[in-house]
């Protein structure tokens, strides 16, 4: 082998099909869409959190032998009256324009629902957001054993997951005999875990399995099998109401949508179907758990005619870091030139392939990690340079965007890095305050006690 002593050329530019070649050269790698997921969510679902769950239910089942009828999981769902979905529709090949019309979102309506292994769904109860309850809000062929509340926040709270505990689910699944225990599965909700509600349920033998934190996307069956169902059917009925009048959506036309919409879509089959995702009817772990990521191994390559030998007129030596498809043809001369010999023993040889492998798999890592490293480090520079935007109260009023605003808002700002002088402070005409875009975003939030959302879990 000779090695070439010329100056490093520039790389290359990879071809236009480069790509279909290195998935034929790789079929364990495939294309796939990709979907959205929040971060909490995608960093809490882990293979060990979800086992000590499963783990937690196996041993619960096991000991009160409950049937699929007295098995349940409860959850609340907010829906945005007016709001739709991207759909597909027909139209003629010459038309240009893809947009779909529709309202603007109004309030937001919650509805808490439940439902059994069995396939049964427990009747609902909608919140809606107000202060007083309209009968005019209901329709007349609305179900009789459906419950209607109000909120001044359209969610859920502590007083409402307490009486849909005692109003709906208890009345509607208490079994005949009175020692039949029932299991109920929910998320750490503050409204589902209060002291109301735990004592509700150790008097009346029903027994409580919190889902653990963020996990309820793949663990609990009203999210993986009902309500995406519930939500799509929802925006098909709110877009055939917008192609008749684009107006607002009356609370009595959502109300009859949501009933059309949950016929559709709470059917025993997708109730079945959601607690055979979630791995919980009939009981699976497995289900879930082949579901989630694990660490990747190196597998065995496929066999393949080796290269012709060939002089190695590269630049690896003089590269650093050496550059990849340099690197994979040095590699796959050197395995030629090593098979061709007759005085090395298989095991050498072997030895050698894995190892030029393995060297390869951790270049391609090492400059995977550079990327990363290099678009971080850009990020958070980008981060620095950025400047908050400010505020500047003139005697109460809120003023942005003028010269004599940010004249002043200059002098605040001198003044706030002067040292403050002795004796009694002197008034002011024109006070100038300088607040930042925390403390504004602070202002903002209601203090609504509904509005609250505090996640309260137990650890399995």
């Amino acid at each position: 082998m000779q090695l070439s002593r010329s100056p490093q050329q520039s790389p290359h530019p990879i071809g236009h099909h480069w790509l279909d070649r290195f998935k034929i050269c790789r079929p364990e790698i495939a294309s796939i869409w990709t979907r959205q997921i929040d971060t909490a969510r995608f960093n809490a679902t882990s293979y060990e959190v979800v086992k000590r769950w499963f783990d937690a239910v196996e041993e619960v089942v096991f000991e009160h032998q409950y049937s699929r009828e007295h098995i349940y999981n409860m959850d609340e769902s907010g829906f945005a009256v007016g709001a739709s979905q991207s759909s597909r529709a027909l139209v003629n090949i010459r038309e240009k324009s893809s947009w779909k019309q529709i309202g603007s979102r109004q309030e937001w309506i919650t509805a808490i629902e439940c439902v059994s292994a069995a396939g049964v769904a427990v009747p609902p109860m909608i919140i809606f957001k107000a202060k007083h309850t309209n009968t005019g809000w209901i329709p007349r062929h609305t179900p009789k054993d459906w419950r209607f509340t109000i909120s001044t926040s359209g969610w859920t709270s502590d007083s409402h997951g307490f009486e849909w505990l005692t109003t709906v689910f208890d009345p509607l699944t208490r079994p005949e005999d009175p020692t039949t225990r029932r299991l109920l599965i929910m998320d750490g909700h503050s409204s589902h875990v209060t002291a109301r509600v735990i004592s509700f349920c150790m008097e009346n033998a029903i027994d409580l399995l919190i889902l653990p934190p963020h996990c309820s996307h793949v663990l609990q069956p009203l999210d993986v099998g009902v309500f995406l169902a519930m939500k799509c059917a929802l925006a098909s009925e709110t877009d055939a109401a917008l192609r008749l009048d684009c107006g607002r959506i009356s609370r009595v036309e959502w109300t009859e949508m949501f009933i059309r919409a949950r016929e559709k879509a709470i059917t025993s089959n997708s109730i079945l179907a959601g607690w055979r995702a979630s791995g919980l009817w009939p009981l699976s772990p497995v289900t879930v758990l082949g579901r989630l990521p694990t660490t990747l191994t190196n597998t065995d390559e496929l066999p393949h005619t080796p290269p012709q030998q060939q002089d190695l007129d590269l630049s690896l030596l003089d590269s650093s870091p050496p550059d990849g498809t340099e690197l994979r043809k040095a590699s796959a001369i050197f395995n030629s030139a090593i098979k061709a010999s007759h005085d090395l023993p298989s095991p050498a040889k072997r030895f050698s392939e894995r190892m030029t492998r393995l060297f390869e798999t951790t270049h391609s890592e090492l400059s995977t990690l550079q990327k990363q490293v290099e678009q971080q480090q850009e990020l958070l520079s980008a981060q620095k340079n950025r400047t908050k935007g400010k505020r500047v109260a003139l005697k109460g009023k809120f003023v942005f965007s003028t010269e004599e605003v940010l004249k002043i808002a200059k002098q605040a700002e001198a003044q706030s890095t002067n040292k403050k002088p002795r004796g009694r402070p002197r008034k002011r005409p024109i006070a100038a305050v300088i607040e930042s875009d925390e403390e504004e975003e602070q202002e903002n939030i209601s203090s609504d006690s509904d509005n609250s959302c505090i996640v309260v879990a137990r650890r399995i």
